[in-house]
């Protein structure tokens, strides 16, 4: 296959621009995996380029990009002695090369040193942006204002754990009238979570899929998996979106972890996704 030239992920990764502020280094703090870089970033890369002519018509006043859950902008590969630019910088500096730049992007994150961190590094490449500290849920809200009229808006979400991905903030990122989403879905932690799923004091997946007990009931244990993300799609597909095919996202002993899962209300997006995101391998959730 040939190598898309443009793809800021096919060159070195620049110098960080502040490397005397914090880093991402993953979940248990020895550095973030390689799948990160060499599928979600991609993936999310290769649709800012695919999409450059689409996101630039006359019809959208702007193009904005949101990350809620945006980090340090800037990550330390395991076993790596130099870092790498995180998600929001990666969509950034392709809308760049691209010659498509967003007119606009809206971070977000819990951790007041990340998002403020993320804010400097993207300043730094000239962006323009806009940071937003506090819970993802909340913060939507304050991005969702901040939004001019007509703009077509791609929404970027990739919490820490599976938890983090409330129905409630996608809903809200949902009355954006011209928006799509990609999403990271862990399904590694929605099949640890179903463990404990069926017990009411246990509410973690409640914030992901409200009422799925009730319309779930009687389902056995061994198919509550399955049942539940299909359950998770339909509350989505009720906000008036069409999924593209899922693309999971293995680790390096072929185990599917993550799941990217693209959504939009129109088609060209939707197809235009599922031509940078073929899989040959088959997703544990498989259609």
């Amino acid at each position: 296959m040939k190598t898309n030239t443009r793809l800021i992920l096919s060159q070195p990764p620049e110098a960080d621009t502040h490397p005397d502020l914090v880093l991402d280094r993953g979940k248990d703090g020895d550095g973030v995996r390689d799948w990160v870089w060499r599928e979600k970033h991609r993936l999310l890369a290769t649709y800012i380029d695919a999409a450059r002519s689409a996101a630039k018509s006359p019809k959208f006043s702007h193009w904005i990009y949101i990350d809620p859950f945006c980090g340090a902008g800037r990550m330390q590969g395991r076993d790596e002695s130099f870092t790498r630019p995180g998600g929001a910088m990666v969509a950034w500096r392709q809308s760049q090369i691209s010659n498509a730049s967003f007119d606009q992007v809206l971070i977000g994150d819990l951790d007041k040193s990340k998002v403020d961190a993320c804010q400097a590094r993207l300043a730094a490449a000239g962006c323009k942006v806009k940071a937003f500290q506090g819970k993802a849920e909340d913060t939507v809200n304050d991005m969702i204002r901040a939004v001019p009229p007509r703009s077509l808006c791609l929404v970027y979400i990739d919490p820490y754990n599976l938890s983090l991905l409330s129905y409630q903030m996608l809903k809200a990122l949902a009355s954006l009238p011209k928006v799509d989403f990609v999403v990271h879905f862990s399904t590694m932690d929605w099949l640890r979570n179903t463990a404990n799923a069926t017990n009411p004091a246990y509410p973690r997946l409640d914030e992901v899929s409200p009422g799925w007990r009730d319309r779930l009931s009687g389902v056995s244990n061994s198919s509550l998996p399955v049942a539940l993300f299909n359950d998770w799609y339909a509350n989505i597909e009720a906000l008036d979106f069409q999924f593209a095919k899922a693309h999971p996202i293995f680790n390096n002993t072929q185990h599917e972890i993550y799941k990217l899962v693209f959504f939009a209300r129109h088609p060209l997006p939707i197809k235009l996704w599922g031509d940078v995101a073929k899989e040959k391998n088959r997703s544990l959730f498989e259609d």
